[in-house]
């Protein structure tokens, strides 16, 4: 990927992005796994490419009973068929965790060793702390994992490949990007796009094969998605105000709120300010602007793993912007940079503190998490069927049948397991609780987990 004029120079960058991807690797596996053992990982989704994941390496189609559907009826990404190969070695939510983590490093390692090559020392080590402490990557490493970690690589080498004038590694990146989500075909459109802008000389055949892929790989993705999903078609258009919902509980807001311009401060800050002038910015466009014009206000929050994608293109553009060195401090980009490296870091700071995980997080295990496995054990037989709340789930998998306790899923099962946790995300209310355990055949309570085997296999709705 990297062109160098002298070996020495190629192994000093080499060295130095293999040296961050490491520390990289070891950071985000240390906040992964802590957050997996401090009892924070989540049906969603966690449990549901667990289960995913299990699907694959028995050679079946992704199903997952907590999604209630096919994964290949929710999102287009057989990429994920390599989290199978995986799962075949060590069948355990943590394996996606510390792939996620290895991959989002990867990329990093990546990044650095191009911003070395092309920019010096000093703007390498910029980005790669800032890299390294980006609230966007930081959110994909602790909440739980995401197919969008396959796109952070892609993406990396793509933003390279235009820079360095490959076409070759544009279209590898390219069709890495079509399997691993249904949205990249936009962003490998807008590839096309910048290839024209940046290499006018060429003709248009290349940016017409990049633009031509992007939309070939959006049509087979909804394709796809028709054929595997209940309805013909994804629920995620609904956002869009395109056919049904899928049935997320997820609120919405058809406003013209001020809040759908969080992520492209996040871009803004990413690129460390300067960076938004680079030509790169337009693989950030199709990203921005779905974003934007969703009313699933998930889309627009910064707590989620929707800005990664952003990430690889946003740190790029600024080191495009850089290839002649840092801007001097007191120069108003030197005012620009220094005031974004200190925004980024403090929001990076912010989500390890909202997070309450810290690498010493792994060495413990919280007493739910010791809880939800005694009970199970004790307990359940295995294969069982059983609803869990959603902080349960993925300490079940793969040993269990496991269901989500929601309303809108209605699964039928034989136990149901859940905890009293004052705060989670859709806890099942206290009164459904009560009226769970009043109609089990037996009840069992551990610590804050309580297990009810129902007087026979039902369908079970956690409402009042």
């Amino acid at each position: 990927m990297i062109r160098s004029s002298s070996s020495p120079s190629r192994r000093s960058a080499v060295g130095l992005g293999v040296g961050v991807a490491a520390v990289a690797a070891v950071f985000y596996t240390l906040l992964a796994i802590g957050r997996w053992r401090a009892g924070n990982s989540a049906n969603y989704d966690l449990g549901i490419f667990a289960q995913g994941a299990d699907a694959w390496s028995r050679g079946q189609w992704p199903e997952s009973h907590i999604r209630g559907l096919s994964l290949l009826g929710d999102h287009f990404s057989p990429l994920l068929a390599s989290w199978g190969a995986l799962w075949h070695f060590w069948p355990t939510p943590p394996t996606l965790l510390i792939t996620q983590a290895v991959l989002l490093a990867a990329a990093l390692g990546v990044i650095v060793a191009y911003t070395r090559r092309v920019a010096g020392l000093r703007v390498a080590l910029l980005v790669a702390v800032v890299g390294l402490l980006s609230r966007a990557v930081l959110t994909t490493a602790m909440f739980d994992v995401h197919e969008v970690a396959y796109a952070a690589i892609a993406l990396a080498v793509l933003c390279i490949a235009l820079l360095q004038h490959r076409f070759g590694w544009a279209v590898a990146a390219s069709v890495w990007l079509l399997l691993t989500k249904e949205d990249m075909g936009l962003t490998v459109f807008a590839a096309g796009a910048c290839w024209w802008w940046m290499h006018r000389g060429d003709g248009w055949r290349r940016p017409l094969v990049l633009a031509g892929l992007g939309v070939a790989g959006v049509i087979v993705a909804m394709l796809v998605l028709g054929a595997f999903a209940p309805g013909s078609g994804t629920g995620y258009l609904a956002y869009f105000g395109i056919g049904s919902s899928n049935k997320l509980p997820v609120p919405e807001d058809h406003s013209l709120s001020p809040q759908r311009l969080l992520p492209v401060l996040m871009y803004v800050v990413t690129a460390l300010g300067i960076g938004v002038r680079s030509k790169l910015t337009v693989l950030a466009i199709p990203t921005l602007l779905w974003r934007a014009a969703s009313s699933n206000i998930h889309y627009w929050a910064l707590d989620f793993h929707y800005d990664l994608v952003l990430w690889p293109i946003g740190l790029l553009a600024f080191v495009d912007v850089c290839r002649k060195g840092l801007p001097r401090l007191r120069s108003r980009s030197g005012v620009v940079v220094s005031i974004a490296t200190v925004a980024s870091l403090v929001l990076g700071v912010a989500e390890l503190q909202q997070r309450a995980v810290t690498p010493a997080s792994t060495f413990r295990t919280a007493p739910v998490v010791r809880d939800i496995r005694a009970l199970a054990g004790e307990r359940l037989p295995k294969g069982a069927k059983v609803a869990t709340q959603m902080d349960v789930g993925p300490y079940l998998v793969p040993r269990y049948d496991v269901y989500s306790l929601r309303p809108d899923q209605r699964p039928r099962v034989d136990y149901v397991m859940f905890t009293d946790k004052e705060r989670w995300t859709y806890q099942v209310p206290v009164c459904a609780r009560e009226r769970l355990v009043a109609a089990g055949a037996q009840v069992w309570r551990r610590g804050i987990v309580t297990l009810v085997k129902l007087p026979s296999a039902q369908v079970v709705t956690p409402t009042c």
